[in-house]
């Protein structure tokens, strides 16, 4: 009987690194897209990490912690990538891949913080694409360029300030 040889095949030990991810998805050009990337990671190593490791994913409650992940979003400017430069966002033009890019970090860590930074995309497509003036002023302008004002927050009766203010405790609900 004859041997049969099974030619060795060689797999990928570890995932592309960046460099080779901005060539695959062809945003190596693209800067503003590279600091949005890592913007987006160190929210998800970060805030999101801790919130995970605190067990935040157990419970469907609204939390502090939950609420301190919008901020670090705001902060991170993955909120504000959405956004036209004009209401205090940075990247001009369309904005898929750069809301996919953000999204895709934060899923490395939880799939629900991925999850709520694009829900928060899609409800403001609509403002986006037919709202008015006062509308996109009130919801689309970048949270920490404008004045205090509140909002409900996802699945809970829970107000958010949207800006960086200690006076916004005291502002009311719209």
């Amino acid at each position: 009987m004859g041997t049969v040889a099974i030619p060795e095949t060689k797999t990928m030990l570890t995932l592309p690194g960046d460099a080779v991810r901005q060539i695959l998805w062809r945003f190596s050009d693209r800067f503003d897209l590279q600091m949005l990337v890592q913007s987006a990671r160190g929210v998800a190593r970060g805030t999101v990490a801790r919130m995970v490791a605190a067990g935040e994913r157990n419970t469907h409650e609204w939390t502090p912690a939950k609420d301190e992940m919008l901020d670090a979003f705001d902060r991170a400017g993955v909120t504000a990538a959405f956004m036209e430069p004009e209401e205090g966002g940075f990247i001009v033009g369309p904005k898929n891949l750069a809301l996919g890019l953000a999204a895709f970090e934060l899923a490395w860590v939880d799939g629900g913080a991925a999850t709520a930074s694009l829900a928060g995309f899609l409800a403001l497509s609509p403002i986006h694409e037919r709202g008015t003036p006062e509308q996109v002023t009130r919801y689309k302008t970048s949270p920490l360029r404008r004045s205090p004002v509140k909002t409900a927050s996802p699945g809970a009766a829970h107000s958010r300030s949207l800006s960086p203010s200690p006076t916004s405790a005291s502002t009311p609900a719209c």
